[in-house]
């Protein structure tokens, strides 16, 4: 089975800057190689342990509008020059941005008119923008 076969959601290419807050360290201007459901790739050397968890924060500003996306992660796989993080919570607000994200960003398999968006999600939501952060 390949890694393509193996996937669950979808995932588009996304380089963006996020930023990570780990209880001992943030991270800012960190990029982004791809987005999913499920989680996020994220380039770079970090010191933490696979199951660590963190803050995801991503901010996109144009012109017209801005979008915040906020979640729960952690760490499921990493190497020497990424992490993959896996979404654990987020807000319904949190949740409908990273949808809009998936849905209108150009992605790897098809065009955003042709994706749907699974209903069984891999992450919790919360009642509102303050996620519980569990160490």
């Amino acid at each position: 089975m390949t890694a393509q076969e193996k996937r669950r959601y979808f995932r588009i290419h996304f380089k963006r800057q996020v930023q990570l807050a780990f209880s001992s360290e943030v991270y800012d201007n960190c990029i982004i190689q791809n987005i999913s459901l499920g989680g996020l790739l994220v380039t770079g050397e970090f010191p933490h342990k696979v199951k660590d968890q963190c803050s995801v924060t991503i901010s996109q500003q144009s012109k017209t509008a801005s979008l915040i996306f906020k979640a729960q992660a952690k760490i499921i796989r990493k190497d020497a020059k990424s992490i993959a993080l896996g979404f654990v919570s987020m807000s319904f607000e949190g949740m409908v941005s990273l949808e809009l994200i998936l849905l209108f960003e150009p992605g790897e398999e098809s065009s955003g008119n042709e994706r749907t968006l699974p209903t069984d999600l891999p992450f919790t939501i919360c009642e509102d923008e303050s996620i519980p952060f569990d160490f």
